[in-house]
C-alpha cells in the first residue's frame, strides 16, 4: 500500500515530505528539529483584500458549540453582518444528565439578527452536525440549507418528523461547485469520514478564505467512494487561506486512522467462518461499512434481517439514494418467520453498539426482544468502540450476551472498527497541504484542542496564529488579516431536550434531578384560613426517595412541627409575601433534615387558602 507522501508525490508532482505525518507523536524538539520553520501563507495571502469596515462591518468567527465538547456543534461566520451557520448539532448527555435526551446549541445570541442569516452549510450527515435542526429552524426564522445529497436527505427526515419540511428551503451542492450567497462565495470539498457524502467547506469571503474541515481523516482504501480531494485542499492552499478551522477529536493520537479496506477484511473473515447466525452491532450511520456486510453476506448466500428504527429508517433512505445497493430480497426487517432461514443463512444488523437500554442488541441479551433469540454459537460482533461513558453499559451487554451461549467479538480483540476522525499525521497532512494563515482547533474538549495547538507548534505556527475558543468567544479579523480575541463574550447556556419540550435554562433542571435522586423529595401541603391566615389543622407530608420504614412516622412528625412553626412564626412577623413564607418554611425544613438525616432533599412548601 502507498503511504500519504508517495500518494501525494505522485498525485500533486510534489516531493514526499521530509518527516512522517506522524511526527508530532514526539517531544517538540524531535517533532521540530526536521521541519522548517513556518513561513507564513504563499505570496498572494500574504495581503488579503482591503475592504472598508463599516459600522458592524469585518469578519468575525464564533462558535455556538462544539468548542468545549464533542458534539453540539455549530459555528458561526460573521461577514459584515452577514451571518453564515455551519451545523446544527446535538450532544448526548452525559450519565449525570438525568432523564435528557440531548442537548443543542444556546442560539439566543442570534435573537434579533435572523433576518442577517444568509444560509446554514451542512458538513455532514451525522446527529452532532445535523441534529438540532428541527428545534432551532423555526427559531432563525428558515434560512436557506445547503448540503450534499445524503446529508440534505437525513436533515429533511429530521424535519419530516416535526412536520417542517414544507416551510424549509433544501438546496443540495455538489462537490466542487462555487455558489454566491449574498457577499461570500460557498464550496464543498470532498472529505472521507465514518458517513458518506462528507463535506469540507470553503467561505471565500472578501476578506479571506475560511475552510471548515468539518469532520475527516485522510483514508486511501476507503470503501465505495473516492478518497478526499487533496488536489483541491492544496489548490487552496496555493491561493492562500485565511484560517482554518479543523477537527481536534484524535488529535492526541499518534500515526495516521486505520483504513476502513482493514475492518472489512476482519468482518470477512469473521461471515466466512461462523457456524450459526452472525449478529453485528454498529452505529446506523456507518453506510460504507453497512455496504461491505452486504457484500460479504451476498458472498455467503446470508440474507439481511434489519432490526432497529434507525437502522431501518438509514437503510432506506441509503438505499433510495444509491449509496447502499442490494439484490431484491436480499434486506429484510426483523420479524415473524425469520426463524425459519437457516442459522448458516442467516445475518442480523442490529442498533444498540453502546449498550442503549432499549436498543435492540440490548434487549436481544436480556431475552426481550420481540423477533431475536439468542441461540448458543450464534457470532456477535460488536462493530465499534464505546463512546466515552459508556464502556459500562456495553460491558453489560457483553455479558448478557455471553451467558446465553453467543460467541462475542469486539474491537478489543480484532480490527472490527476505524474512527472517522485523523489522528496526528492526518491533522498535519491537512495543515500541510492547506497552509492556512490561521488555525483554529474546534470539535473536541480542551485536551483535544490543546493537543491540536502542539501539532501547529511543530510546524513552525506561531502562538498568534493558533486561536483556541470556547463556545461564545469571538474571533476578530483586521484589514491586514491579522487576528485577535474580541473583549465581548456571548453568554451560551445549556439547551436541553427533554421529550417533546426544551428548556433553555438546561441547568436549572438537572440541578433539580440530581436533588430528588441523592436525598429525594419531600411535598408539604398547608392549608390555612384567607383572612385570618391561621393553619387548618395539620400539614399533610409526602415524601419519595427520602425516608421509608420505622423512622417514617416519627420523621413525618417532626417535619409537621417544624414546619408549623416557621409558618407561625413567619405570619407573626407580619409577612404577607406567600413567596416569603414558603423559602422561611423551606429554609426551616432543610436545617431540620440536615441535621436529623444529614440529607438535603428538595422541598416543596404548597399553602392553599380556604
Amino acid at each position: 500500500m502507498k503511504t500519504i507522501g508517495e500518494w501525494l508525490q505522485k498525485k500533486l508532482g510534489e516531493q514526499p515530505p521530509t518527516q512522517s505525518a506522524s511526527a508530532p507523536s514526539g517531544s517538540p524538539q524531535q517533532a521540530r528539529k526536521p521541519l522548517q520553520k513556518f513561513q507564513g501563507p504563499p505570496r498572494n495571502q500574504q495581503q488579503p483584500q482591503q475592504q472598508q469596515r463599516r459600522g458592524g462591518g469585518g469578519l468575525r468567527l464564533y462558535p455556538l458549540g462544539g468548542f468545549e465538547q464533542v458534539g453540539r456543534n455549530c459555528f458561526v461566520i460573521d461577514v459584515d453582518g452577514d451571518l453564515y451557520i455551519i451545523d446544527l448539532g446535538l450532544q448526548f448527555p452525559d450519565e449525570d444528565m438525568l432523564g435528557i435526551d440531548y442537548l443543542i446549541p444556546d442560539l439566543s445570541p442570534l435573537k434579533g439578527k435572523e433576518n442577517r442569516i444568509k444560509a446554514i452549510l451542512f458538513t455532514h450527515g451525522h446527529l452532532d452536525h445535523i441534529g438540532a435542526v428541527q428545534h432551532v429552524l423555526p427559531q432563525l426564522h428558515f434560512p436557506p440549507c445547503y448540503g450534499t445529497k445524503l446529508t440534505m436527505a437525513f436533515v429533511r427526515k429530521r424535519l419530516d418528523e416535526a412536520r417542517l419540511t414544507s416551510k424549509t428551503r433544501m438546496n443540495v451542492v455538489n462537490y466542487g461547485q462555487k455558489i454566491r450567497i449574498g457577499k461570500v462565495e460557498v464550496e464543498f470539498l470532498h472529505v472521507t469520514h465514518s458517513i458518506p457524502d462528507s463535506a469540507s467547506i470553503a467561505v471565500h469571503t472578501p476578506y479571506g478564505t475560511i475552510l471548515h474541515t468539518g469532520d475527516f481523516k485522510f483514508d486511501l482504501t476507503p470503501m465505495n467512494e473516492p478518497p478526499a480531494d487533496f488536489q483541491r485542499f492544496a489548490q487552496l492552499g496555493e491561493k492562500g487561506v485565511l484560517a482554518i478551522v479543523a477537527d481536534s477529536t484524535n488529535a492526541t493520537k499518534p500515526g495516521n486512522s486505520k483504513s476502513e479496506k482493514e475492518i472489512s477484511e476482519t468482518l470477512h473473515g469473521l461471515i466466512r467462518d461462523a457456524k450459526g447466525r452472525v449478529i453485528i452491532s454498529t452505529f446506523s450511520s456507518l453506510l460504507n461499512r453497512m455496504q461491505q456486510i452486504v457484500e460479504h453476506a451476498k458472498t455467503y448466500n446470508r440474507k439481511i434481517f434489519i432490526s432497529g428504527r434507525s437502522m431501518e429508517t438509514n437503510f432506506e433512505i441509503a438505499q433510495n439514494l444509491g449509496y447502499l445497493k442490494a439484490p431484491r430480497g436480499l434486506i429484510r426487517k426483523a420479524g415473524p418467520g425469520m426463524e425459519k432461514i437457516p442459522d448458516r443463512e442467516t445475518l442480523i444488523i442490529t442498533t444498540g453498539s453502546q449498550g442503549e437500554e432499549m436498543a435492540g442488541l440490548a434487549r436481544i441479551g436480556l431475552g426481550t426482544h420481540r423477533h431475536i433469540t439468542v441461540k448458543a454459537g450464534d457470532t456477535i460482533i460488536l462493530s465499534s468502540n464505546p463512546i466515552i461513558g459508556n464502556e459500562r453499559a456495553v460491558s453489560k451487554v457483553i455479558n448478557n450476551l455471553h451467558l446465553k451461549g453467543a460467541i462475542v467479538k469486539t474491537n478489543a480483540d480484532l480490527a472490527l472498527h476505524t474512527t472517522g476522525h485523523g489522528h496526528q499525521g492526518d491533522i498535519l497532512l491537512m495543515h500541510r497541504l492547506v497552509r492556512a494563515k490561521h488555525i483554529i482547533p474546534e470539535h473536541g474538549e480542551p485536551y483535544m484542542c490543546a493537543a491540536h495547538m502542539n501539532i501547529a507548534r511543530s510546524m513552525g505556527y506561531e502562538d498568534n496564529r493558533i486561536h483556541t475558543l470556547v463556545n461564545g468567544e469571538i474571533l476578530e479579523f483586521d484589514p491586514q488579516g491579522n487576528a485577535r480575541k474580541s473583549k465581548q463574550k456571548l453568554l451560551i447556556q445549556d439547551v436541553i431536550i427533554d421529550g417533546l419540550g426544551s428548556a433553555g435554562e438546561g441547568q436549572r433542571v438537572l440541578n433539580d434531578r440530581k436533588v430528588m435522586s441523592t436525598a429525594g423529595v419531600l411535598m408539604l401541603i398547608m392549608r390555612v384560613y384567607s383572612q385570618s391566615r391561621r393553619l387548618v389543622g395539620d400539614p399533610d407530608v409526602i415524601s419519595r426517595g427520602l425516608i421509608y420504614g420505622s423512622e417514617q412516622n416519627s420523621i413525618n412528625r417532626e417535619t409537621i412541627e417544624v414546619s408549623r412553626k416557621a409558618y407561625e412564626e413567619t405570619v407573626a412577623r407580619g409577612e404577607t409575601d406567600r413567596k416569603a413564607i414558603k423559602r422561611a418554611i423551606s429554609g426551616a425544613l432543610f436545617r431540620y433534615f440536615d441535621r436529623k438525616l444529614d440529607r438535603e432533599p428538595m422541598i416543596i412548601p404548597i399553602i392553599v387558602e380556604v
